[in-house]
């Protein structure tokens, strides 16, 4: 069991994005021209979201001081908090590859650079390595409706619509063994547009400030992945983030259950920040979910 934990102290940090570190920013969803929901504070993205750790398989596998590992995560929005309008109702929250009634999507992608740096008893420290180009979130708008979680399809095919680099400064990550299969874990890091490329388009995100602004995503990442499995990721989709087969032999794919809020909170250094974090991790078998998952 020491093994498994150690195994996963870098993954736990991977793909957990935030805790800002003020109140959440009030912002209007929209589809380009038309609101989809105002005065929001959260975009709450589909329990069936995927996470991998590529190369550091099979589950078990003891990791060392210093290992690198790329981690990639993908998933649709599940829902929106505020007020909605009717046309909200159109929002396809599934991620089965089908419209299920609705005529648009959001879907959320990232990849990111993990470093193991220490290891004390329980207790993990890790950050991030890399260059500007490894470390991106990104969100999409779509009209084809076409995520798939099995397929790792449809999640980076579609118009996008807010680009971020995550760097290492001000990084802040740690993760402790709770239980005998059960780890709580946090991370800070620190998110800006720093390359011509990087931004938040207001006609998607309205009354989200480009210049500084905070992104809050909590996460739960689980193993096994359950209904989240899926044998690709970012398939098909935006060069920005190239198409990855799942290699069972060498990779391990993780449940990851997210949400994210935005905040206009001045922040010490120039551009925007985003802070990440993870919430409770469960590591092997399921936890108690914070909501019930979808179809």
């Amino acid at each position: 069991m020491k093994n498994t934990f150690r195994k996963l102290i870098p993954v736990a940090a991977a793909l957990g994005f935030a805790f800002a570190a003020s109140s959440a920013q009030a912002f209007t969803l929209k589809d380009g021209t038309n609101v989809i929901a105002n005065n929001a504070t959260t975009l709450d993205w589909n329990t069936t979201g995927s996470g991998v750790a590529i190369g550091v398989g099979p589950f078990g596998k003891l990791l060392s001081q210093g290992q690198q590992f790329e981690f990639l995560y993908q998933a649709n929005l599940a829902t929106v908090d505020g007020t909605h309008t009717p046309l909200f109702k159109s929002l396809d929250s599934t991620a089965n590859g089908t419209n299920d009634d609705g005529s648009f999507e959001f879907t959320i992608v990232a990849k990111l650079q993990e470093q193991v740096v220490n290891v004390t008893g329980n207790t993990a420290t890790f950050g991030l390595t890399g260059t500007n180009a490894q470390n991106k979130v990104a969100i999409y708008y779509d009209t084809a409706t076409n995520a798939n979680t099995g397929a790792g399809t449809g999640f980076d095919d579609g118009k996008l619509i807010a680009l971020l680099t995550v760097i290492p400064n001000n990084t802040q990550s740690t993760f402790s063994q709770t239980g005998a299969s059960e780890g709580q874990g946090s991370t800070k890091l620190n998110g800006q547009i720093v390359e011509a490329g990087d931004f938040i388009d207001p006609n998607y995100l309205q009354d989200v400030s480009n210049l500084l602004f905070g992104v809050n995503f909590e996460s739960n990442l689980n193993f096994p992945a359950g209904n989240s499995y899926t044998t690709n990721f970012h398939k098909g989709g935006s060069s920005l983030f190239p198409d990855y087969t799942v290699n069972t032999d060498k990779d391990i794919v993780f449940k990851v259950d997210g949400s994210n809020s935005f905040s206009s909170k001045a922040v010490p250094e120039p551009g925007t920040m985003m802070l990440l974090g993870m919430g409770m991790l469960g590591l092997v078998g399921a936890q108690r979910r914070r909501r019930a998952p979808k179809a």
